[in-house]
């Protein structure tokens, strides 16, 4: 990314932030001491974009607590988002945007034709199949060149999306770029969560206008194009569910702390709805304010088997402490 678009894309996050970035020293994050000088200033400014990545940009989430879950009031609410308080105790950094079809596919499938193609018949909801369209795609390339588009990946399985945050981890750690127990990851239920509400307690973590949100003709769009909340972080409520790192079962009431779920299950959870969540019709039937609302509220939960393809299923990554 050039200097000029990163210093554009840095005052336009800083200016919709509300947190102070300058941390207190009881929350101040440790960059590994081999960070570049210029690594380093951008990692001050809470701002950190991963060298070669088709421009991952991270955002900076101080350590706090939060109320995890929704009151019985909540319109759309359902029976497993049971109230507690959750301390993070680390800061970590989160992706400024869902993971997006260029930096998914450029890394992990280069060859993304052949990628795509084998995933079937909702294949054609990724890029290699819009040539010269919408999605950006180099058309004089060729259908393996490189790609400049800023949609979110989706159609990824929980696998899938986890070997990508390890390559960037064990690609980072060989350049020594990280801090020191810190990797790229999946997040927890309770980072998402707390990274979603951004301070916030109700329905949703920033305002939405869900009348426009459900009459949008595209089901998902580029970075940038809808308000991101009072922490810079785009697309919190709906575009794509993301993966999350815990496996689906009730909370645990005794795990306050950085909790991350059980350790074995048979789903994995996913966070934010999707396009169709927000649907104006279930087929004939008008759907009401709270049927839209459900699904992209900061606390609903969903969860799929983690072997799911499905082309309204993405990822968000955060780099923060290495799970135990």
């Amino acid at each position: 990314m050039n200097t000029m678009k990163l210093s554009l894309i840095a005052m336009l996050l800083l200016a919709c932030a509300s947190v102070n970035f300058a941390a207190d020293k009881k929350n101040s994050f440790k960059p590994a001491a081999t960070l570049s000088a210029k690594q380093m200033q951008k990692l001050d400014k809470g701002l950190y974009e991963i060298p070669d990545s088709h421009e991952v940009l991270m955002t900076y989430i101080p350590a706090g607590e939060f109320v995890m879950g929704s009151p019985k009031t909540e319109p759309g609410r359902k029976a497993d988002e049971t109230q507690r308080t959750v301390k993070i105790s680390k800061p970590f950094y989160m992706s400024v945007t869902e993971v997006t079809q260029a930096q998914y596919l450029n890394a992990m499938h280069p060859n993304h034709a052949e990628y795509c193609q084998r995933k079937g018949p909702w294949g054609h909801t990724l890029p290699t199949f819009y040539l010269g369209g919408p999605w950006h795609v180099n058309k004089d390339g060729g259908l393996n060149a490189g790609l400049a588009c800023d949609r979110p990946m989706e159609m990824l399985t929980w696998d899938e999306a986890t070997a990508y945050a390890k390559w960037l981890t064990d690609r980072e750690a060989k350049a020594g770029r990280l801090p020191k127990g810190y990797v790229y990851r999946l997040p927890t239920e309770a980072e998402w969560e707390y990274a979603c509400r951004a301070g916030t307690k109700g329905p949703l973590g920033m305002d939405l206008d869900l009348e426009k949100l459900a009459g949008d003709s595209e089901p998902t769009s580029p970075f940038g194009r809808r308000k991101p909340n009072a922490w810079g972080l785009y697309d919190m409520h709906g575009m794509v569910y993301e993966w999350v790192h815990d496996w689906y079962a009730p909370y645990d009431a005794k795990e306050t702390t950085d909790p991350k779920g059980p350790a074995t299950g048979t789903e994995r959870v996913t966070r934010s709805g999707c396009f169709s969540s927000v649907r104006l019709k279930d087929g004939e039937r008008e759907t009401t304010p709270a049927e839209r609302l459900r699904d992209i509220r900061s606390a609903a939960r969903n969860h799929l088997p983690q072997d799911y393809e499905l082309p309204i299923v993405g990822m968000r990554l955060v780099l923060a402490p290495k799970l135990k």
